[in-house]
């Protein structure tokens, strides 16, 4: 359902008759514009209409690009003409002084098509709202038959939120061909977006052909296998057994750049230090704090304690690859990591310890002046290599783009943080004069899940659907002056270890990218996200017509489950197609629009069997959704359970606390079983020094014969079952009286993800709470059970449980 203008224009006679032809007027511009008035009357392109450019040959490139995409496409050949041409419908391009860099206007009326900007970049984008307002058809690469080649008419002034508006992508967990790449930054530039940001170095792969040290590609670029599943699903961990590898030429990193630069994006190139360097240190153990050690391309997720030793062999080869990528690059900043960088290393190796007391560095004794931490000598080791690429790069003309782990130890004096651990490590750096780029996990991460685990691909876990992302505001509403100077923009994260084909790459990064653009450009009181949805029904569709295959859950129902205040658990289904309508059954049945047709939330009132669909005009758009969901009598209710819950918090409608979370479920009590898909659904417990976990629940009076709940066993996660359950019942306040106990044992072939449903059932109660004693699994033996690289003890197991049920 597109988004349609109040205009309506009957135009033109059929050749056979005199029947009217309707044309809608339709402005399905993504990114929103900070103001587009819709107007009456329609452009139409034919041969006839010249292409006048006032302004530079850069701009006339543009316009020459118009004139070419509309002939390859439509057959219609527009001349650029040096000369307007009084009662001829034309296309001009006219340069004023004075907008902002990537500001235009774009004014359509039958008879004159205005695009107006100081510089190239306006035109461009100017240029990209034009081809939004044309046929679909002028995306593709075939030639459109049917297509009706006009421009509704319009008055447009528009400039971006924020300079910076950015996309990472990474080949080093699962390569990306130069093809990708292109496809990618395609759609970078069709939605405005003006920066690609290319993760190039990792522990899984290094990417870049640098010529001075060969070794880099020849080793760093091959690894022999893979992990399979989720991280914490296998231990020991199970591979595929299958080489992977690839890497960029720098002649086809050339390639890219210019690509990029003709559609005014810049490419930033990552290369990470001093951690996330393993492929770096398989190539050149030298680089290590033990040169005499054999290091191989990791084949593992994760984070690891062979960093780079800062040693004058390290700065040598740092230096000596910044050469090269500065010749590659000609972007202002380039970016040097700064992540996850574990310390271990440098506090076993003499060499670290000695350039630590040479330069003076101490452990903290009061918190640093600008993150309000306390900060050890190795962290501001790492703040010394991480000053030293800057001063480096900045004698070459650069500055440096690193996460927000550079804040650690002082930052460097030029630098710039991308925030990826929340918003903090931004909002500090911005506090302290520095520019910072929000890029933040959950809702900048689309390498989480989108829709539903039990239905979708392994990703790294999470939550964060396309409402989520969009809900995103940068600069928080009281943020002071500095904080808002100082925040330049905003970036989508597309981390590969789990997209190991370009098919689920697309799956994972689209269509929430295009939420981050929308954010990255639009003012944030102009968002609104019905506009958006409206306006992405044609998006979907340019996306196709870039041969991107994206999440198709924005024509499918999410189902959720919410508590009321007075307990009554509310079954809410949402699609986020415009206007479509959701029918379901809770029988298990297929719906159809002969099913229910939901209207507003309803309370669950049994055991359903749900499923569900959204259709337009009569018929199913998307996939069918389905859920089964429990009533009990502690559905919806409020309870108490000690100790609190951590990490796994157990109820995917919350979004992570962001959009209207839950407080009175908690996923316990929510209606929703947990799943073998993912740690999502389930709620984690760190068990109390017993050993134990208390959940105590009340209700309406009732009579009571047995108890369900979901244990997880997930050793690898350092999860373990239930082994006991007591069951404590009261008829009155407090005054509980245990009715059963019982011992669990499962039946485990191996380590992996496994949920089991329990029940307990004793003689009717009469009861007013229950109170029920769970007891641990035991320990986990840490390098046996689980993956752990330094301590070999045993330590006591997490509890995961979803959902607890009373009848």
């Amino acid at each position: 359902m597109k988004k349609k203008s109040l205009f309506v224009l009957f135009v033109g006679l059929l050749m056979c008759g005199c029947q009217m032809k309707e044309i809608i007027n339709e402005y399905n511009v993504v990114p929103l514009p900070v103001t587009m008035n819709e107007q009456q009357g329609r452009f139409y392109l034919n041969s006839d209409v010249p292409i006048v450019v006032n302004a530079s040959k850069e701009v006339k490139d543009i316009a020459s690009n118009l004139s070419t995409t509309v002939f390859d496409i439509s057959g219609i050949k527009l001349k650029l003409s040096d000369e307007l041409h009084k009662n001829v419908p034309t296309i001009l391009f006219d340069s004023i002084p004075g907008m902002e860099k990537e500001a235009y206007k774009l004014s359509v009326t039958p008879k004159l098509i205005t695009v107006t900007a100081s510089s190239p970049n306006g035109f461009y984008y100017g240029l990209q709202t034009l081809y939004q307002l044309m046929p679909i058809d002028v995306y593709g690469k075939e030639r459109a038959r049917n297509a009706e080649w006009s421009v509704p008419c319009v008055e447009i002034e528009d400039a971006p939120a924020f300079k910076y508006r950015g996309a990472m992508l990474d080949p080093c967990r699962h390569f990306a061909s130069v093809d990708y790449v292109k496809k990618f930054i395609d759609v970078l530039a069709a939605h405005k977006m003006n920066t690609f940001h290319w993760h190039l170095t990792d522990d899984q792969g290094w990417r870049i052909e640098i010529k001075k040290y060969p070794k880099l590609t020849e080793i760093g670029s091959q690894r022999s296998e893979t992990m399979v599943d989720y991280f914490y699903t296998h231990y020991p961990f199970k591979y595929d057994g299958k080489p992977h590898g690839g890497f960029y030429t720098q002649e086809e990193i050339k390639d890219v750049v210019a690509y990029a630069q003709s559609k005014y994006i810049t490419v930033i190139p990552e290369i990470e230090l001093p951690g996330h360097a393993l492929a770096a240190i398989a190539s050149y153990p030298e680089l290590s704090c033990t040169p005499d050690s054999t290091y191989e391309v990791c084949k593992l997720w994760g984070v690891f304690d062979q960093v780079f030793c800062p040693t004058d062999t390290f700065f040598q080869f740092m230096e000596g690859v910044m050469d090269e990528v500065v010749e590659l690059f000609p972007s202002a900043y380039i970016h040097i990591g700064g992540d996850e960088c574990p310390k271990t290393a440098w506090e076993q190796c003499a060499h670290c310890q000695k350039l630590i007391r040479e330069l003076g560095l101490k452990d903290d004794v009061t918190p640093n002046a600008i993150d309000g931490r306390k900060h050890t000598k190795e962290e501001k080791l790492q703040s010394y290599i991480v000053s030293r690429a800057e001063k480096y790069l900045n004698s070459k003309g650069r500055n440096i783009i690193g996460w927000d782990e550079i804040l650690e130890g002082g930052l460097a004096p030029n630098a710039t943080v991308m925030s990826w651990r929340g918003v903090e490590g931004g909002m500090t750096a911005a506090k302290a004069g520095h520019d910072a780029i929000m890029t933040p996990n959950p809702y900048a991460y689309l390498d989480h899940y989108q829709e539903e685990p039990e239905i979708a691909p392994v990703t790294i876990g999470g939550y964060n659907t396309l409402k989520k992302t969009y809900s995103y505001n940068p600069v928080p509403a009281d943020a002071d002056s500095l904080v808002k100077q100082h925040i330049i923009g905003v970036q989508a994260n597309c981390w590969s270890e789990y997209m190991p084909t370009e098919k689920n790459r697309d799956y994972q990064i689209f269509p929430r990218l295009i939420a981050i653009a929308e954010t990255g450009w639009t003012p944030m009181d102009k968002k609104n996200f019905a506009s958006f949805c409206s306006r992405m029904v044609e998006d979907f569709q340019r996306l196709k017509m870039l041969g991107v295959e994206p999440c198709l859950n924005f024509y499918d129902v999410n189902i959720n489950t919410r508590s009321t205040q007075d307990g009554v658990l509310n079954v809410e289904l949402e699609t986020f197609y415009p206007d479509a309508q959701i029918y379901y059954t809770t029988d298990g049945s297929e719906p159809s629009v002969n099913a229910n047709l939901y209207a507003q939330p309803f309370p669950l009132e049994g055991t359903y069997d749900l499923k569900t669909a959204a259709f337009v005009d009569g018929k199913q758009i998307g996939k069918v959704t389905h859920k089964q969901l429990y009533k009990n009598l502690i559905t919806g209710k409020k309870y108490e359970i000690t100790p609190e819950p951590r990490g796994m918090k157990g109820d995917i409608l919350g979004e992570n606390d962001v959009l209207g979370a839950d407080t009175v479920t908690l996923g316990l009590t929510n209606g929703k079983r947990g799943n073998n898909a993912s740690s999502t659904p389930w709620v984690g417990i760190r068990p109390d020094k017993n050993d134990k976990v208390t959940f105590i629940a009340e209700f309406d009076r009732a009579n009571i014969n047995k108890i369900r709940f979901g244990t997880l066993y997930n050793a690898a996660g350092g999860i373990l079952p239930v082994s006991k359950a007591v069951v404590y019942v009261s008829a009155s306040d407090n005054k509980f009286v245990k009715v059963a106990e019982k011992e669990f044992t499962y039946d485990i072939k191996e380590n992996t993800f496994r949920g089991f449903d329990e029940e307990i059932e004793f003689p009717t109660q009469d009861a007013v709470k229950v109170k029920i004693e769970f007891t641990s699994g035991g320990k986990i033996r840490n390098g046996i059970d689980c993956y752990s690289p330094h301590d070999k003890s045993e330590v006591p197991s997490m509890l995961a449980l979803d959902e607890i049920e009373i009848y």
